[in-house]
């Protein structure tokens, strides 16, 4: 008597008997799903790599792109397969982590009998097949001038025998596939850009075929209208016998794509408003006037200088309530040996003489000078004869206007400046008057506009003036592109250029992002030949057969 066994070696009666009632159990419990088989990659062209090699027929086993090993152009059955199929419905939430926002359990892992798979389709399920939910059909979108219900695609990521398919028999009878969401990319661009009604869709161009008038085909990722008989062998782009068709594709109603086209444009119009070109705006920036050593003047104690032909006088009550010079008693009898200290101070100031007493200055534990200081204070009688500050940190006597051309000619060309107020107050700082050396650290890459620092009036032509001042700026039109310079008293040294560029990559964007990199330049061989100029990464690093 043969052992008791339930499994054999081959599939017998008790196998055939459980996978009828698996079957049945879908047939009655199961939901459609409508499968588009992946076919295999598209047909590459005449050009053949070894990285991108040529294919003699469609196998979905292919791969397209050895170096990056992608199916990109994917190609897929214009026919529909309907199996039977189960999967445990769940809620999908939003989970909001310190990552992002993320969408929990749009993974559903589907299975599918095994058996009635292989007889529908003829394969197994794998990666690169999609799968249509036509109980998932959303036939009220809450925008009703769609003209079709919104279908929901997934794409199979992963697939394997299930393992609760696996009978008494040990033999599987169910196969378990896992799927996302369908996204709008190149891989299913075959699917997705078929259109809404496809009552007359006859599927990609073939040019073998003869089409009569009204039906459609895809031709370029795009659908095409046949407007009379098309003859055998006539492409689409023959507006003769073909018309665009203009209506809205699958991947019009579902995908995002023209979605996140319109986001970015109003990105990019946003940004263009802020920013319309690259660089810095200097327009609202003041540079401070340089010394001879090129470095800012410091704008120590400035006194504001009120415009007008006739500048207002500051006396020194105005400025400070204390007195200004103190000397000691020592020191005032050589004043009147300092003839020309002695004529400054008449010049500067009609002043009090007052000997004062000082408290001697003591630290914190107390030690300190016994003896109180004897000083002599002055203090002003009537209103300042002498220079007074302007907001640039420069000084003149009383009866000059920094705004005459005498004032301008005296103090930044001649240099024949004498400064009383700043020998005579020890809180000013002279500084010699000098328009900015450059712009500072607000240079940037094609930043220039033309004009001057601070917004000073710079002249312009082709030639440099003859007698120029020192420190007059001049934008020369004669260079490409524009420049200009600075007059320094013996040269004219260039600062800046007249070159502002736009931030995207149109025609206005001068550097190198729109000449260099994308070039769309044609160059013209010996022979009568053009080649682009611009050439892409994988054509470089092709491999040419010895």
């Amino acid at each position: 008597m043969p052992r008791i066994s339930l499994y054999k070696p081959e599939k017998s009666k008790d196998y055939r008997f459980f996978d009828r009632n698996i079957s049945e159990q879908f047939t009655v419990g199961g939901t459609d799903l409508y499968v588009h088989k992946y076919l295999g990659v598209s047909d590459q062209g005449p050009t053949q790599s070894l990285s991108q090699p040529q294919y003699n027929k469609l196998d979905p086993t292919n791969i397209q792109d050895l170096l990056f090993l992608e199916n990109r152009d994917r190609k897929y059955d214009p026919n529909i397969y309907r199996v039977r199929g189960h999967y445990n419905v769940q809620n999908l939430d939003f989970d909001l982590s310190q990552f992002g926002l993320f969408l929990n359990n749009d993974v559903i892992f589907v299975t599918v009998h095994y058996n009635d798979m292989i007889n529908v389709i003829g394969r197994k399920l794998m990666v690169g097949d999609v799968l249509e939910m036509p109980h998932l059909t959303d036939y009220h979108p809450l925008n009703d001038k769609i003209p079709t219900s919104l279908r929901r695609y997934y794409q199979i990521t992963d697939s394997n025998y299930a393992s609760e398919g696996f009978s008494s028999t040990w033999y599987p009878h169910l196969w378990r596939i896992k799927c996302e969401p369908l996204v709008d990319s190149q891989e299913f661009s075959n699917i997705l850009d078929k259109p809404t009604d496809q009552e007359n869709f006859l599927g990609d161009w073939d040019k073998t075929k003869t089409y009569p008038p009204g039906y459609v085909v895809s031709y370029g990722g795009k659908n095409y209208i046949a407007t009379t008989n098309v003859p055998v062998g006539t492409p689409c782009t023959n507006t003769s016998y073909w018309q665009l068709d203009t209506t809205d594709s699958i991947k019009d109603i579902i995908g995002r794509y023209n979605k996140n086209i319109q986001i970015n444009d109003a990105l990019i119009a946003e940004a263009a408003r802020i920013v319309p070109a690259a660089g810095y705006d200097r327009s609202q920036l003041y540079l401070a006037p340089t010394d001879t050593n090129n470095k800012p003047a410091l704008p120590i104690s400035r006194i504001q200088w009120k415009s007008g032909p006739n500048p207002a006088i500051t006396t020194l009550d105005m400025i400070n309530s204390e007195p200004l010079l103190r000397v000691t008693a020592a020191a005032l009898s050589s004043i009147n040996g300092m003839e020309g200290l002695q004529q400054a101070i008449k010049a500067f100031i009609n002043m009090e003489l007052e000997l004062l007493e000082l408290p001697a200055e003591k630290l914190d534990t107390g030690a300190g000078s016994v003896e109180n200081d004897l000083v002599l204070a002055a203090k002003a009688l009537g209103d300042i004869i002498a220079p007074y500050g302007t907001v640039d940190n420069m000084y003149a006597r009383a009866d000059e206007d920094p705004s005459s051309a005498t004032f301008i000619r005296t103090r930044l060309v001649d240099r024949n400046i004498m400064d009383f107020r700043a020998d005579a107050d020890p809180r000013f700082t002279f500084t010699e008057p000098s328009t900015p050396r450059g712009f500072g650290y607000t240079t940037g890459y094609m930043v220039g506009d033309g004009s001057a620092p601070n917004g000073v009036t710079a002249e312009a032509g082709i030639v440099f003036p003859q007698s120029p001042t020192v420190g007059t700026y001049f934008l020369r039109t004669d260079y490409l592109p524009q420049q200009l310079f600075r007059f320094d008293g013996n040269l004219w040294i260039k600062i800046s250029e007249n070159i502002r560029t736009g931030v995207g990559f149109g025609g206005d964007s001068q550097n190198q992002k729109s000449s260099f990199i994308n070039n769309t330049n044609v160059t013209t061989l010996s022979d009568g030949s053009t080649i682009p100029e611009q050439q892409s990464l994988s054509s470089i690093l092709r491999i040419t057969p010895d």
